[in-house]
């Protein structure tokens, strides 16, 4: 393996520090943590620059709160300061990882995501369908991921291509955040009352901690195609999905999987792992996909209509601004570009009128 080194003399500069607040700030301009830093801004780039080469740098307290959509999950959200380090890191980080990536990873990589994801496995639905072969799916997601995660695991393959012990010392700040534990039990129902555990897990939602999933998973999947030798094999982060010939050798890939997962990783498979005849539908990225055609799973779109509605009774109230409002009802019509949805569609564009209630019209109500 290539051995870099220099990194962390191409990180701590102004330069790019500079630039990891451009990225930090894009779409937040008018946050009020962008705004502080921003008034001071070239006094925060600096410090930071100079915290970081006198290894005087510790990440700041983390803010949590739980997101509900599309499931209940808790994030971790770093200050704005400590954010754009992040992201000058991920400057100089990510094309050194990018270079060893599976081919047919997905999550959080450039010109890929669901929409290509979603397209190369019905793809390959088609091309097997055609094949001589007892066809199978095999659909492994990773129980707890983000938060089962061994922090030695995550420093081990962060560092497996650096020959620099000072961007090593800065990638442990960052994975160790402020040191509170950021892990859960394997069989947790309600991450609201679960007990946090110590060395294990990851502080989700920084571009850091995706490049770390990655990474961390980048082994598994020169494992399945390479030792394993699965004819296909897509991952969207904890989610997998390989063709294999045979329902026994599929259920065979799923137990090699699995004890890779548990000796080399610290991580486990979850009770959605599945054996799927080719040809029935497949749950992956969201997506419900069949030779024929790509639908977004029932769950998705029921979800995507009550939040819909929510915005547009909000956007009634003023509670929320025109801008906020369009971007939502774009983000979802692009959520549904690659799927056989038009009547759904037809329907969201029909019910989604924004109208801006007066405030006798408000009091009337009430």
């Amino acid at each position: 393996m290539e051995k870099y080194r220099h990194v962390f003399e191409r990180f701590a500069t102004f330069d790019n520090m500079y630039d990891g607040y451009l990225k930090a700030r894009k779409h937040k301009r008018q946050q009020d943590c962008v705004l502080q830093y921003t008034n001071l801004l070239e006094d925060n780039l600096i410090d930071s620059v100079n915290r970081l080469q006198w290894h005087e740098y510790h990440t700041g307290q983390l803010h949590q709160f739980y997101e509900y959509y599309p499931k209940l999950r808790l994030i971790s959200s770093l200050p704005f300061y400590d954010r754009v380090i992040n992201c000058a890191a991920h400057n100089v980080l990510w094309p050194i990882y990018r270079k060893s990536m599976y081919e047919y990873s997905f999550g959080s990589i450039e010109e890929k995501g669901p929409i290509r994801a979603s397209r190369t496995v019905q793809q390959w639905m088609r091309s097997y369908a055609r094949k001589p072969g007892d066809w199978y799916i095999v659909k492994m997601d990773i129980a707890k991921f983000f938060f089962r995660i061994p922090v030695d695991v995550q420093l081990r393959e962060l560092s497996k291509p650096l020959d620099d012990p000072d961007m090593v010392w800065f990638l442990e700040q960052a994975i160790r955040c402020d040191g509170r534990p950021l892990g859960l039990p394997v069989y947790c129902t309600d991450v609201t009352t679960a007990e946090r555990i110590s060395g294990i897990g990851m502080q989700v939602g920084s571009l850091i901690s995706q490049m770390t999933a990655n990474v961390v998973m980048t082994p598994t999947d020169y494992y399945i195609k390479r030792e394993l030798q699965v004819p296909e094999h897509a991952r969207f982060m904890d989610d997998m999905m390989c063709i294999v010939d045979g329902k026994k050798a599929a259920w065979e890939v799923v137990g090699y999987v699995d004890d890779y997962l548990r000796t080399n990783v610290g991580l486990q498979l979850n009770d959605k792992t599945a054996v799927i005849p080719l040809g029935k539908p497949v749950e992956f990225v969201g997506r419900k996909i069949t030779p024929d055609k790509i639908e977004l799973r029932r769950q998705t779109s029921l979800g995507m209509k009550k939040h819909l509605r929510y915005v547009r009774e909000a956007y009634g109230r003023g509670e929320v601004p025109l801008e906020y409002a369009l971007s939502v009802i774009q983000s979802y019509l692009g959520l549904m570009q690659d799927c056989n949805n038009d009547a759904l569609r037809n329907q969201i564009l029909e019910d989604y009128v924004l109208v801006r209630h007066s405030q006798d019209m408000l009091d009337a109500a009430e």
